[in-house]
């Protein structure tokens, strides 16, 4: 239930199609290397995608 709220919210980066809701591989590759190379928790928060954007502009 966290990830879907956090979802709702737009704190974390998905795709709905259909009523499916993926998340980008981009997003969990992003978290990974900053919690990698800082050696911390990374928060959802911190990851933005590109594509927002240019979406939030009106872009398809």
């Amino acid at each position: 239930m966290t990830i879907y709220r956090a979802v709702d919210e737009g704190s974390f980066p998905a795709i709905r199609m259909r009523g499916r809701i993926s998340i980008p591989t981009k997003a969990i590759d992003a978290m990974e290397e900053v919690a990698i190379s800082e050696m911390r928790t990374v928060s959802s928060d911190e990851v933005t995608l590109p594509m927002r954007d240019s979406l939030d502009a009106g872009g398809r």
